[in-house]
């Protein structure tokens, strides 16, 4: 059973940070008494790794390996990190979220891979010190194209940067020192390179609280006769065992190849190699309900294009067909009954008996297609400003959960589908209930809800977790109390399609992990408001932060307990933020 291992390794890693300072002189890492690992095998390592501060916290990114498994991270609070005295998370996947540190901390991380058991050597070292004002993380997708005497740079923007840098070398392993590009644009043309020589770049953010750190190092060997463009408009389309991949013809290509992996950012060095190929192309066998991430490149003999734009998808059986699940009236006992010391959970006692009357609620997370075929009508009804979301974590992906959608847009989104569908909206602008809600940031008070109409709405607090705990009396988890990788995606690095974990007693699915999931209810700091025996509770009258329940992707096992809750102000808008549909009508 694997339970809060984030919590511990944390705990273990303070502890080691304590002793070091009152012993005054342990070396190595951050102290643990692991004992020592196991010989390491020929499997490779992460060769890039980047280390982005944020507010008390250290995002950490690193490229594919094609053999892994999974992989295990290191880190400490001294430079030097080894496997026999650092701290260590196993099973973990890029990108992933070192929560809960001190700012202005350095730390120090390294990653190894793991395949069938054996785990392989430590990828070079990062560290990143957590700050109230990070700078902008380290750019993403970044791909060299190779032209006569240039090459031309492009990656993804980074959040909150206002300016990039591009610095290139004719060797690896680049610093800030080496040659750069200011004021740098994507895609940007470095000029006056010699040509048939190899060269290395990498690119950083910058924004009023100083420059990021590297991004990914990429290369290129520009030439008289540069190679083709890399392919546009890449597809993938999920099947049994199987994803179809079609891409437009780049001119003067003469042959493709299909790279894939099952970590975000596979790359020509890091994806295993199909070619030739042509489009469409179908890459078999595959796993179901494994993510896959695929690059396209081109070729002729002036070489190898950059890669494509990336595109993920999960074979299935079955698509996921949704669908509003039943939940029969009952009572349960809501609050932390587990009473973990090692993870207490004040905000979430008193535990107390409610009553739920019937209702329904959708089987899974609201997937990007189905937000975007409302959006696609409500934007053509009066919807004038909804956020257009995103296709879960990456942007990419089939069947994956609406993301970057704040509490404003959920609850006008179901509105619109409401009303698209023919049903009475639930949420009005004022307690007349006469104007329905369609636009603005409306702090709706509870009045301004018809609870009893038939349309779409969130479900309350009190609903989720009734519905997420599946008919099953104190369990820890929507399916029990133990917990493992195959019953909820945590520390996956990114969002899965819906549905390829078990569903729960009432058939819902992802109730823990995934993404996190608004409710209605305004936030409290704990139960004491909600008496017991207390019938349908709507929360708090008024309030400055929503609660999300669920856990995600990002978060750790105590995050997947069918009673925790957090808080969020309702403008909030994060790749690990979802919501699924309820309504009153059974």
């Amino acid at each position: 059973m694997m339970r809060y291992k984030h919590l511990i390794s944390l705990t273990l890693f303070m502890l080691s940070t304590l002793a070091f300072a009152f012993f005054g002189g342990c070396s190595g890492g951050g102290g643990s008494n692991a004992p020592a690992s196991a010989p390491t095998v020929n499997i490779d390592p992460p060769s890039s790794m980047t280390a982005d501060a944020g507010k008390q916290r250290v995002t950490l990114n690193w490229s594919s390996v094609a053999s892994a498994d999974s992989f295990t991270l290191y880190h400490g609070t001294l430079p030097g990190i080894n496997k026999n005295t650092a701290v260590k998370i196993e099973g973990v996947h890029s990108p992933y979220v070192m929560r809960d540190l001190v700012d202005g901390t350095m730390y120090y991380f390294a990653v190894s891979s793991v395949s069938g058991g054996n785990e392989s050597d430590l990828s070079a070292e990062v560290s990143a010190a957590p700050s109230p004002t990070p700078p902008p993380p380290a750019p993403l997708n970044v791909r060299a194209a190779a032209d006569d005497r240039q090459v031309r740079v492009s990656w993804d923007p980074a959040s909150g940067a206002t300016s990039y840098t591009v610095y290139y070398k004719a060797a690896p392993n680049l610093t800030k020192a080496d040659n750069k590009v200011a004021d740098a644009v994507s895609s940007q043309v470095v000029a006056s390179l010699t040509n048939g020589t190899p060269y290395y770049f990498a690119v950083t953010a910058t924004n009023a609280d100083g420059e990021g750190a590297l991004s990914f190092e990429v290369s290129a060997v520009p030439g008289a006769t540069p190679p083709p463009a890399a392919p546009t408009g890449v597809t993938a389309a999920e099947g049994d065992g199987e994803v179809v991949l079609t891409w437009n013809p780049s001119a003067g290509a003469t042959t493709y190849s299909i790279y894939y992996g099952t970590e975000y950012g596979v790359t020509k060095l890091t994806g295993t190699k199909i070619a030739p190929v042509t489009s469409p192309s179908s890459v078999t066998p595959l796993t179901n309900k494994a993510a896959y991430f695929f690059v396209v490149t081109a070729a002729n003999a002036g070489g190898e294009s950059a890669e494509s734009t990336p595109v993920a998808a999960t074979p299935l059986a079955a698509k996921p067909v949704s669908a509003m699940i039943a939940i029969p009236a009952g009572s349960f006992q809501m609050g932390d009954n587990d009473l973990d010391p090692a993870a207490p959970a004040p905000y979430a006692l008193p535990v107390h008996m409610v009553n739920i009357g019937a209702f329904s609620i959708d089987r899974y997370e609201t997937t990007y297609d189905r937000w975007r075929s409302v959006y696609d009508w409500a934007v053509a009804n009066g919807y004038s400003d909804l956020s257009i979301g995103r296709n879960g974590s990456f942007g990419i992906g089939t069947n994956m959960p609406v993301t970057q959608v704040n509490w404003y847009d959920v609850v006008k989104w179901l509105n619109a589908r409401s009303e698209m569908e023919g049903r009475t909206p639930v949420y009005y602008t004022d307690t007349t209930q006469t104007a329905v809600y369609r636009t603005g940031k409306l702090d709706l008070p509870e009045g301004a809800v018809m609870w009893s109409a038939n349309g779409y709405r969130l479900p309350t607090e009190a609903e989720w977790e009734y519905a997420a705990r599946g008919g099953l009396a104190g369990a820890r988890f929507p399916w029990g109390d133990d917990l493992d990788p195959s019953h909820a995606n945590y520390d996956r690095g990114g969002s899965t399609s819906v549905g390829i974990y078990p569903a729960n007693g009432y058939g819902l699915h992802d109730m823990a992990g995934n993404v996190w999931e608004w409710t209605w209810d305004w936030s409290s700091s704990d139960y004491v408001w909600a008496p017991d025996g207390i019938t349908d509770p709507h929360g708090p009258a008024a309030g400055t932060l929503r609660v999300r329940r669920g856990g995600s992707y990002t978060y750790g096992e105590r995050y997947m307990r069918c009673f925790e809750r957090m808080f969020r102000t309702p403008e909030y808008m994060g790749f690990y933020f979802g919501f699924r549909s309820a309504s009153s009508q059974p």
